[in-house]
């Protein structure tokens, strides 16, 4: 009898012990998570709070519209030519701590960048701004490999968040940039409230991390996901024609929504909007792609064809960016056409990094094709500003401009249909 209680009693602190244990994984689960979500709300909002307070830019340093173009611009083309160092700087420190050094470089752009603002320096502005987009760029390949190695079981649902994240990110930054500036009468405090976020996520991940390090040893299956991850050479992706089709769904996605991101507000703005509306109307771009992002793997599994999905997504964008236009006469076309333009850019990026991970045969594939993808994608997307400020200003025009963007979704659909047609990108 003594014995059997003794068993039964052993038992007990045994089921104890491991409901205890499963809650201790659980609240590090939730710990690593959030962190890991706070770092990625950095990952938009130091761009898109450029746009909305374009006018007091040009105002503090001086500058033209061709001078703002090349500020909306260096940001995209440092996303692109940092992403090509990315896996070198991941070997070398593992992907933790490469995540962390990315989230140094943008809080020190960030603090950079908010004093070229207090001094009025426009060479510091434009320095401090390539800061920013370096550390972004590096966030942008890393955090999809984060996301695919963590979570190998949730990718979907998990993208889908973590793209969502991103959007919010994006529509925090338009909707805050102008309240700040116009409060603190500076965009000095524009730049400072991105500047103590990204110091504070830096922080953060350098104290928490780790926990995903433990948390991945912890699973029974953990040698495929908590291995070293080693790229496949830029080399051979190249040589693929399914890589370059990936290249061109993620980067005409960014060319769209960094071009309307930093032309919208000075359109708006012609139309005699104030600033805070027009950061409230970009918010409403931007917010509105936050469920879009978190559906999109589930709208795909419903369409049940890829080809399909990114065709319909095409079109809801085109009639967003017809909303845009004849809101310009009729003010009740805009908050459709907001809508419809802003689901579509959310899903549109959550689109691409799902076809990244799908067609990729394993996460060291995933590191190199989000490698070319951004580095290559961002390159060409640091253009779209430039080249619709370039319209604007030789036409006169605001139409000559958008037919430009009409022809990038259009494109952004065909890149999409050509990457459906192949399951893997070898």
């Amino acid at each position: 009898m003594a014995t059997r209680h003794a068993q039964a009693r052993t038992a007990t602190e045994s089921a104890d012990a491991a409901a205890g244990a499963g809650g201790d994984t659980a609240r590090a689960a939730l710990l690593f998570a959030a962190v890991f979500f706070f770092a990625t709300l950095m990952m938009r909002g130091p761009v898109t709070s450029i746009g909305p307070v374009a006018e007091a830019i040009r105002a503090t340093f001086g500058a033209s519209y061709a001078d703002y173009g090349i500020l909306t611009a260096i940001p995209i083309a440092a996303f692109g030519f940092f992403s090509f160092f990315s896996p070198q700087i991941a070997e070398k420190l593992g992907l933790r701590r490469a995540v962390g050094a990315a989230l140094a470089v943008l809080a020190a752009g960030a603090l950079l960048r908010t004093a070229a603002s207090l001094m009025a320096h426009w060479p510091a502005m434009l320095a401090a701004t390539v800061f920013v987009g370096a550390g972004i760029a590096l966030l942008n390949v890393y955090m999809t490999v984060v996301v695919k190695v963590n979570w190998p079981h949730k990718l979907g649902t998990m993208m889908g968040i973590y793209t969502g994240v991103i959007g919010l990110s994006g529509a925090v930054g338009g909707l805050t940039a102008a309240p700040f500036a116009e409060y603190f009468d500076t965009v000095a405090a524009t730049m400072g409230f991105w500047a103590a976020l990204s110091f504070s996520a830096a922080a953060l991940w350098y104290g928490f991390s780790q926990v995903g390090d433990v948390l991945r040893a912890q699973r029974p299956a953990a040698g495929a996901s908590a291995r070293k991850v080693e790229r496949e050479p830029l080399a051979a992706l190249a040589c693929k024609p399914m890589a370059w089709a990936l290249t061109g769904v993620m980067g005409l996605q960014s060319l769209l929504i960094y071009t309307v991101s930093a032309w919208l507000p000075p359109y708006w703005a012609s139309l005699g909007m104030s600033a805070q509306t027009t950061g409230v109307w970009l918010f409403v771009y931007l917010v509105s792609g936050l469920p879009a992002s978190v559906f999109t793997a589930r709208f795909m599994t419903l369409v049940k064809s890829d080809a399909l999905a990114v065709t319909l997504l095409s079109a809801a964008y085109l009639a967003g960016l017809a909303g845009w236009i004849w809101g310009a006469e009729h003010a009740w076309a805009m908050l459709p056409g907001s809508v419809l333009a802003g689901a579509s850019q959310g899903a549109m990026l959550s689109v691409a990094f799902l076809l990244m991970s799908k067609k990729s045969a394993s996460d060291g594939q995933m590191l190199g094709i989000s490698s070319l993808a951004q580095g290559v994608g961002y390159l060409g997307a640091g253009f779209g500003p430039v080249l619709f400020g370039a319209l604007f200003e030789g036409f006169s025009s605001w139409m000559p401009a958008f037919a430009f963007v009409a022809l990038v979704i259009v494109f952004w659909g065909v890149s999409g249909v050509l990457a459906s047609l192949k399951k893997t990108i070898d």
